[in-house]
C-alpha cells in the first residue's frame, strides 16, 4: 500500500513538473506579416526545434545576427524549402534575413530552452541546413556525402577537416567539384546583385509611392482646408442671410405695428372728429330749436306798436303818446331776437 502511494505521488510530481516544463517552448518566432512577406511561410514545426521554410522564389541566401554576440553567420542555399535546425543556436535573441531574388524578408525568434542534439549530428549550421533542407539527389549535386552512422565528426563544408576528404577523391571529381561550385557560386553572385537591383528598385518604387502617398496627403488636406473654408464662408453667409431676414422680419413688424398704430389713431381721431361733428350739428339743432322756441315766443309775446303820428317841429303838449325806452326795451327783442333784459 505505501509502495502504491509513493508510486502516485511519484507519478503526479513528475506530471506537474513535465506541465510546468511543457508551458516554456524551445523557441518562440515573430512573424514577418507585411503584406510584402506573403511569398515566404515561416513557422515552426510543433516541437518548436526547427524552422520551416517555403517561399514561391529561390532563397539564394539566410542570415542569423545573434543579438547578443552581435555577430552575424551565412548560409548560401538557392532552394525554394528550407529546414533549420536550432539546436545550433544558444540561448537569446535572434534577427534571421532571408534573401531572395526580388527582397529581403526579415523575422525574429527568441531561443528559451537548450535544445539537445542527437548522436551523429551535424555541428556544422551551413551543413546542418542544407542536409536538412536539400532533397537527396541535390546533395549529390552538390557533393554532400550521406553521413556516417559510426562517427560524429565535424563536417561543416568550409571546416579544415574536410581537406581529408578531399584529398580521398579523385582530381576528376575534385575538378568537377570546383567547376560547379564556381558555376554555383558565380550564380549565386548573379542572383544576388539581381536581388539587390531588385531591392533597390523596390525600395525606389517604394519612395516613389511614398513620396506620391504623402503629395497625395498634403492635396487631400488642402482640399479638405479649402472644402472647411468654403463650409465656413457658406456658414456665415448663411448666418448672415438669417440675420438680414431677422432684421427684415423686425423691420416688417414694427412697420405693420406703426402702421396699426397709425390706422388706430386715425379712426380715434375720426371718431373724435365725428363726436365733434356731432356735438356740433347737436348745438346747432338746438340753438336752432331754441331760436325757434324764441321766435315763437317772441311771435306770441311781440306788442304791435302803435302808429303815432307825430310832428317834430310841435312842442310835446301831451297829446301825442310817446313810448319809453323801458317800454321799447319790454316789448322788443335784441337784434340777435333775444330779449334785452337777458
Amino acid at each position: 500500500m505505501k509502495y502504491l502511494q509513493k508510486t502516485l505521488l511519484f507519478a503526479a510530481l513528475f506530471a506537474l513538473t513535465f506541465s510546468v516544463t511543457a508551458q516554456e517552448k524551445f523557441t518562440l518566432i515573430h512573424k514577418n506579416k507585411n503584406s510584402s512577406a506573403l511569398g515566404l511561410k515561416h513557422d515552426l514545426n510543433k516541437v518548436g526545434d526547427t524552422i520551416l521554410m517555403t517561399s514561391d522564389k529561390s532563397i539564394l541566401r539566410v542570415s542569423f545576427l545573434s543579438h547578443a554576440q552581435k555577430e552575424t553567420v551565412m548560409v548560401d542555399l538557392d532552394n525554394k524549402s528550407a529546414k533549420i535546425p536550432l539546436h545550433h543556436l544558444a540561448k537569446g535573441r535572434y534577427t534571421i534575413a532571408v534573401y531572395r531574388e526580388d527582397m529581403i524578408i526579415v523575422f525574429d525568434i527568441v531561443r528559451q530552452k537548450e535544445i539537445l542534439a542527437v548522436d551523429n549530428s551535424v555541428t556544422d549550421l551551413e551543413e546542418s541546413i542544407l542536409r536538412s533542407s536539400l532533397s537527396q539527389e541535390e546533395q549529390e549535386k552538390r557533393f554532400i556525402k550521406p553521413l556516417s552512422k559510426s562517427t560524429n565528426k565535424d563536417t561543416r563544408l568550409a571546416s579544415n577537416s574536410n581537406i581529408n576528404t578531399k584529398n580521398q577523391l579523385s582530381d576528376k571529381e575534385i575538378s568537377e567539384r570546383d567547376r560547379i561550385k564556381k558555376e554555383r557560386e558565380a550564380l549565386l553572385e548573379k542572383e544576388r546583385a539581381i536581388a539587390k537591383a531588385n531591392l533597390l528598385k523596390l525600395q525606389e518604387e517604394r519612395a516613389a509611392k511614398q513620396k506620391k502617398e504623402e503629395i497625395a496627403i498634403a492635396e487631400a488636406k488642402k482640399e479638405e482646408e479649402l472644402a472647411k473654408q468654403i463650409a465656413l464662408k457658406h456658414q456665415e453667409e448663411l448666418k448672415l442671410a438669417e440675420e438680414n431676414r431677422k432684421k427684415l422680419k423686425e423691420e416688417a413688424e414694427k412697420k405693420r405695428i406703426a402702421e396699426a398704430r397709425q390706422k388706430e389713431e386715425e379712426a380715434k381721431r375720426a371718431e373724435i372728429e365725428a363726436a365733434k361733428r356731432a356735438t356740433m350739428l347737436a348745438q346747432l339743432e338746438k340753438s336752432k330749436q331754441a331760436k325757434e322756441q324764441s321766435l315763437q315766443k317772441l311771435a306770441s309775446n311781440t306788442v304791435k306798436p302803435k302808429k303815432v303820428k307825430y310832428n317834430l317841429t310841435l312842442v310835446n303838449d301831451k297829446s301825442v303818446d310817446v313810448q319809453t325806452r323801458e317800454e321799447y326795451r319790454r316789448e322788443n327783442l335784441r337784434p340777435n331776437g333775444k330779449p334785452y333784459n337777458d
